[in-house]
């Protein structure tokens, strides 16, 4: 009898665990989350695993804050609302694309700062920066309105390997030195042209731009690196006075020019009447000349008579009337 019993007893233990077994391996478990979705609860199910599928029934995590982006690689239920934030800023954005950046970038910076970025800089751009940063100042920050006129860089202040979005050739009409290929930014295209026509005026020359050539315009990174590298065999450490590092050039903004007479050496061109000229008017088309002998403090740059920066008027007009550069108004 006690025998019988026994095996009656065990059967219903083996039944009984037998069912739990089934019930657990049916279990729904999304059977307490409140959005009842078919498609949506399949996707959960296949991408989050049980940890996570608590969290967003814990925290009532709604799909349409997470569904778009979690078929993509890299997804990360905890970054949802990330993923959201920057979709709004970037709304034409892929799913895709908005995981990528979030997961590149969060440990660097929000995505506010992100988006601002990514106005001026492409995303390739700005993850070649994080990944690689700056080789030669390891204390160098990202300028993050590359693209405006009033954009500011110097030693520490950098574009890095960014290449501007308006880059035209120069206008036909201004002489290059030996024709050389020059772009710059299309904002330059017609102040330059104004200030071409201006000095030819009031100069009474019968050359174009009153003899003034512009022999350069928008530098490359590549370029730049070259030329600072090929310094730093001539000068050693002094290399930072006479070229600019990769990055820190604002020929690489596509907003500066060099002006030059033919035949003359830069290191004479603060003694012609064209230098006079530009150092009285250039402000009145929007350009300054960046490196001075009285802001070399800040700049850490000798003098370049030669080379002008667009700012725009109004700027322009500011720094020239309060005897002010660039950089003194941005450390400002």
């Amino acid at each position: 009898m006690k025998t019988k019993r026994a095996i009656f007893v065990s059967m219903i233990l083996v039944i009984s665990i037998l069912c739990l077994a089934f019930m657990n391996v049916n279990y729904d478990k999304l059977s307490r989350y409140p959005y009842k979705n078919e498609e949506n609860n399949r996707l959960i199910r296949e991408h989050l695993n049980d940890q996570e599928i608590e969290y967003i029934i814990e925290y009532s995590i709604a799909p349409a804050t997470f569904i778009a982006y979690i078929q993509e690689d890299g997804f990360n239920i905890y970054h949802a609302a990330e993923y959201r934030e920057l979709n709004k800023l970037l709304w034409d954005e892929t799913p895709a694309a908005i995981v990528r950046m979030v997961e590149k970038t969060r440990n660097y910076m929000d995505v506010i700062t992100l988006a601002n970025y990514l106005v001026y800089y492409k995303f390739d751009e700005l993850s070649y920066w994080i990944d690689h940063g700056d080789s030669y100042n390891s204390n160098s920050i990202l300028v993050t309105n590359a693209g405006n006129p009033n954009a500011y860089v110097d030693d520490i202040h950098t574009v890095s390997i960014r290449k501007p979005y308006n880059l035209q050739q120069i206008n036909d009409n201004i002489p290059t030195l030996y024709d050389k290929y020059i772009q710059v930014d299309a904002a330059l295209q017609t102040p330059i042209q104004n200030l071409c026509n201006a000095i030819q005026t009031d100069l009474n020359s019968f050359n174009s731009c009153g003899g003034l050539f512009v022999s350069e315009g928008y530098i490359s990174y590549a370029d730049q690196d070259k030329r600072y590298k090929d310094a730093i065999q001539q000068y050693g450490e002094n290399a930072g006075k006479v070229e600019f590092m990769p990055g820190h050039s604002e020929h690489q903004l596509g907003l500066a020019v060099d002006f030059c007479l033919r035949g003359l050496a830069n290191s004479e061109f603060d003694k012609t009447e064209q230098y006079k000229w530009l150092l009285e008017n250039a402000y009145l088309y929007g350009f300054v000349q960046s490196y001075k002998v009285e802001n070399a403090y800040l700049t850490n740059k000798s003098e370049q008579s030669y080379h002008f920066r667009y700012v725009g008027d109004e700027l322009a007009r500011y720094l020239h009337d309060n005897n002010l550069s660039l950089g003194e108004v941005i450390a400002n």
